[in-house]
């Protein structure tokens, strides 16, 4: 599924942290956006830089501005001021136009417009004025206020909202004022700070504060439930193939949960996850016959043919909008579609034997059609504790998915003794038991690599914890019911340690360390959630 928010992110890539550390001083920062008549919006963006460091420019050049199929660069002027006063303009052969396709995606819309400043030294400003013209497909928008450089003069104004106008600031960032008019509003800020994040913040605190406003429409989450309802209509559903298809799968099965078991492994493991992203088709899922033959698709695309499997199967089922990703977060307070980056399925829980571990909140089992691993009872964690549109009987339903902390598990057990083949080394069998993600990791390992890297990956793991250590006969095993799980093991010689202080005291031995948590200071006048991701 699209961000939509895209463009904005790209925009302040510069602005809030994306570039390298820079000295540089944004002296102007302006931004209107003029909601028309017909829907579209027309964002003018005016930007003043002084580059006060010698690898400034190189933080700031290329400028990228991002464009989409509903997304027009309708003027662009760029220059560079020297301390002299010399006015050097871009060229047009420093303007160039760079598509963009994610790994998984097969063809994309994106591309970049980006702007090569001439070299020019400490002092220099350089100045770019553009305008963008956009199609949203759903009337809201939304922008990062904030900058990771000084920032002299700020003002973001939105204006033309008409009916049903709404807006709110998301976030906090000192030293703003806003002023409300009648279908609109305007940010201003002078001498506003760079912002520094603390260590494991989220990924959206790079922002400060974000501006999001919406005209038109419901204002409510059922609103939203209801125009991405209509926006998939149009897609044909429940077609022979799927029919057919569900009936096979589900041959001989007695139980609901057997079968739901049978037709979310199919859609996890034979349809590919790929992605197409050109236009509403960010949006608007392919039609589930179509993805089932041709066997590949992007999240919506498996959410919606596994939808249509289960209620095949006598199993409801709902297709899903979710925030994936534990840097950002959905803003209950604010509907609008634009803050959903992935789709995923909502199944009733009754009849299917499910236990307490098993991933239910709100009255829904949810499931990850891109999943490749695990059972019903694992959500993958990048979607646990989000919010969750369930977009059912033509209205949305926000729900809160659940945590299971206790399914991810990483575990080291060891048992030295002194190695009688050589004096004073240890020598003894050592065992790492995960479950969960890095479980899951570890039995995608076993199905696509070869034996040599495999044994290659299960030293390497080993040599983190004993570090100086010889690794012998390290060995796999991976388990892929309910939970995916995987044991490690391995016979592992450590040099002899240190003598002991004291005669009668025990030597000196170094505890494998893991990752840990995070020191307790971190919490100290601390406002924004820690996010961190522990690795094996």
């Amino acid at each position: 599924m699209r961000r939509r928010w895209l463009w904005c992110a790209v925009s302040c890539w510069l602005l809030a942290g994306g570039a390298p550390l820079s000295a540089a001083t944004l002296l102007e920062r302006s931004l209107v956006f003029d909601i028309r008549p017909d829907g579209s919006v027309l964002a003018r963006t005016r930007l003043r830089v002084r580059l006060d460091g010698a690898n400034d420019r190189d933080a700031w050049s290329p400028y990228p501005i991002y464009l989409d199929q509903h997304r027009t660069l309708e003027s662009l002027t760029a220059t560079a001021t020297r301390p002299d006063g010399k006015v050097q303009n871009v060229a047009r052969r420093a303007l160039d136009t760079v598509e963009h396709a994610a790994s998984f995606e097969l063809h994309s819309s994106r591309k970049f417009r980006t702007v090569t400043f001439p070299e020019v030294p400490v002092g220099s400003v350089l100045a770019l004025d553009y305008e963008v013209l956009e199609r949203p497909y759903f009337p809201s928008g939304l922008i990062g206020i904030a900058s990771s450089v000084p920032t002299e003069a700020l003002r973001i104004e939105v204006r033309g909202g008409g009916a049903a106008w709404r807006w709110r600031l998301d976030g906090r960032l000192a030293g703003l004022e806003v002023q409300e008019s009648p279908g609109g509003v305007v940010v201003t800020g002078r001498g506003l700070p760079r912002i520094t994040p603390p260590d494991l913040a989220p990924d959206g605190a790079n922002d400060g504060a974000v501006l999001r406003w919406a005209w038109g429409g419901s204002p409510g989450w059922e609103g939203i439930g209801h125009w991405y309802d209509r926006l998939v209509a149009e897609v044909p559903r429940s077609g022979a193939p799927v029919r057919e298809t569900a009936r096979e799968l589900t041959a001989g099965l007695a139980t609901p949960r057997e079968k739901a078991e049978a037709l979310a492994a199919f859609v996890r493991r034979q349809v590919r996850y790929v992605a197409v992203e050109v236009g509403i088709g960010g949006f608007r899922p392919g039609a589930p016959q179509e993805v089932l033959e041709r066997r590949w698709g992007d999240c919506k695309d498996k959410a919606f043919l596994l939808v249509d499997l289960l209620r095949e199967a006598g199993i409801e089922a709902w297709p899903a909008l979710i925030q994936a990703g534990a840097g950002h977060r959905v803003d209950r307070e604010f509907p609008s579609p634009d803050q959903f980056n992935h789709a995923i399925v909502a199944v009733a829980p009754e009849g299917l034997g499910l236990g307490e571990d098993a991933p239910v909140a709100g009255g829904y089992l949810f499931l990850d059609a891109t999943q490749t691993r695990g059972g019903l009872t694992w959500l993958q964690p990048a979607v646990q504790d989000q919010e969750a549109l369930v977009v059912r009987d033509g209205r949305g339903v926000l729900v809160r998915t659940p945590v299971r902390q206790e399914q991810e598990r990483s575990r080291l057990t060891a048992d030295f003794s002194l190695d009688g083949e050589a004096r004073g080394r240890l020598a003894g069998d050592a065992r790492l038991d995960l479950s969960g993600e890095l479980g899951a990791a570890f039995v995608e390992l076993t199905a696509i690599a070869r034996p040599e890297e495999v044994d290659r990956a299960l030293r390497r793991v080993f040599g983190i914890y004993f570090p100086g250590g010889e690794v012998e006969e390290p060995r796999l095993v991976a388990r892929d019911d309910g939970v995916p799980a995987a044991t490690l093991t391995a016979r592992v010689r450590l040099p002899a340690p240190a003598a002991p202080a004291e005669p009668g005291a025990w030597p000196a031995f170094t505890v494998p360390a893991g990752d840990g948590l995070p020191a307790a200071s971190l919490l100290d006048g601390r406002e924004l959630p820690v996010v961190a991701t522990p690795s094996v």
